[in-house]
């Protein structure tokens, strides 16, 4: 398990780039591997935002 710890913006900054990829990836209905694991770090980004507030 890998663990990363980022600044609140960064934060931000990186689950916005996330929202935009699966945004285009669901689009499609691309059912690729990456639409797991980009659910998985906004899960992760989202929740570690709450706990910081």
């Amino acid at each position: 398990m890998v663990r990363v710890e980022l600044e609140r913006v960064e934060a931000l900054e990186l689950l916005g780039m996330v929202v935009a990829h699966l945004n285009i990836a669901e689009a499609p209905g691309d059912l690729s591997p990456r639409v797991p694991i980009l659910l998985g770090i906004r899960d992760k980004l989202a929740a570690g935002l709450r706990e910081e507030q």
